[in-house]
């Protein structure tokens, strides 16, 4: 967590992976990806995000930006709506990216919940 938002250190290690000499690995980051939700749901303009990241000179540059934009006492909403967010109350559309995007889901079929979908894909990525 930063300024008690999910996803916002996951969102920034990707961002920075983008950038010259970065390693995006097998991350993606779509206009349609979770990151991109979690983004427009802050109220964040993506590119302005991508941009901050960039520019910023260390961690406590990025979180500066980010402190001068979004209401940190909105996290624990903006947390419970994510813990309740399950893919089967997505579009079908949303759900079959989901799926492609997340191969985890072929082998853990039981995965509902979008945190949950994200940190088994993580872990079933990155296994050392």
């Amino acid at each position: 967590m930063l300024l008690g938002f999910y996803l916002l250190p996951r969102t920034i290690d990707k961002l920075r992976a983008e950038l010259p000499g970065g390693d995006l690995g097998l991350y993606v980051n779509h206009d349609t990806g979770f990151s991109a939700y979690i983004v427009r749901r802050l109220g964040l303009d993506m590119n302005d995000f991508r941009n901050a990241v960039a520019a910023a000179p260390d961690e406590d540059a990025v979180t500066a930006w980010l402190a001068a934009r979004v209401d940190a006492a909105a996290a624990p909403a903006f947390n419970a709506k994510l813990e309740s967010f399950v893919v089967e109350r997505m579009s079908a559309e949303d759900q079959v990216l989901v799926r492609e995007r997340h191969p985890v889901m072929t082998q853990r079929p039981e995965l509902s919940n979008i945190l949950d979908v994200l940190d088994a894909d993580d872990e079933l990525t990155f296994a050392k």
